[in-house]
């Protein structure tokens, strides 16, 4: 039996799809603050109940009579993030979870641009001396977080990122997906660490080159810093966490710290993670 917190977010709800067509919804419990954002899973049969990052006796009933709790990371600041994970974690402990699978991502150094980074190195830290056994899925870039920079870019001919000659090895919402279950339902997976990236990498230049040729329109791509970026986000009204945590992953990005290439998607999945080309077809 396995519990999916934050279930209710695109990866969980992405998540709970691709256990239902396996026909495995009535060996997952979906949780969530907000539980009746899950009335659909729950009708097709998943168990859905209440549960806050910021309630641990919330979390310890979730996961009681659990073996696998999926843990995917909180949105926030570090210190409300590393403090929503510890509750988890030390709930997960208390309800006798017998692994943790946990969505990390690329790079979790304190070094790196990327702020948020700084969670991810307490949260996995703690989850290796918690005495669980543990799956961590180390998470590269999405291709779908540049989604409103393509279909920008299908209007106008331009392409903006932040160092464009650096390269990423990006990957699909299925990548994690599949990379999940199989780190779920299989077996050999306690206490790895597994980098959930693309087999290649590749630069704004390269996806512009690749968007021209799906969509038959001349595509640039232009650098710009990150600085114009947050002043969009702040445009938006977005909470200045946001603006200033997202500005720091591009600036992590333009730095090359996401150009890792990995098969892991493959060891897990038995499928290439998706490339480029396949994943601007469908979206042009």
């Amino acid at each position: 039996m396995t519990v999916i917190t934050a279930a209710s977010g695109k990866l969980g709800q992405t998540l709970a799809s691709a256990f239902a067509a396996k026909g495995l919804t009535g060996s997952v419990k979906l949780a969530a603050r907000s539980p009746d954002k899950l009335a659909a899973q729950q009708a097709q049969g998943f168990t859905v109940v209440a549960a806050d990052y910021d309630d641990p006796a919330s979390l310890q009933a979730a996961f009681a009579g659990e073996d696998v709790a999926v843990i995917i990371s909180s949105m926030g600041p570090n210190e409300v993030r590393i403090a929503q994970h510890h509750n988890a974690i030390q709930a997960a402990k208390a309800a006798g979870i017998q692994r943790i699978v946990y969505t990390s991502a690329t790079n979790p150094a304190d070094a790196s641009l990327f702020d948020w980074a700084k969670a991810h190195v307490a949260t996995e830290a703690e989850l290796k001396a918690s005495g669980i056994a543990y799956t961590i899925l180390r998470d590269n870039s999405y291709f779908s977080n540049n989604d409103p920079l393509f279909a920008n870019a299908r209007e106008s001919g331009v392409l903006p990122f932040t160092g464009i000659e650096a390269k990423v090895a990006y990957i699909a919402h299925e990548d994690v997906v599949d990379a999940i279950i199989s780190a779920v339902t299989g077996t050999g997976h306690a206490n790895k660490v597994y980098e959930i990236a693309g087999s290649e990498a590749y630069s704004a230049v390269e996806l512009a080159a690749i968007l021209s040729a799906v969509t038959g329109r001349e595509i640039t791509a232009l650098d710009v810093p990150v600085s114009a970026f947050e002043a969009q986000f702040r445009a938006h009204g977005l909470p200045e966490f946001v603006v200033t945590g997202v500005g720091s992953f591009y600036a992590a990005l333009g730095a090359g710290e996401y150009a890792q290439t990995s098969t892991d998607v493959e060891t897990l999945t038995g499928r290439p993670s998706t490339t480029a080309q396949a994943y601007l077809a469908r979206f042009a």
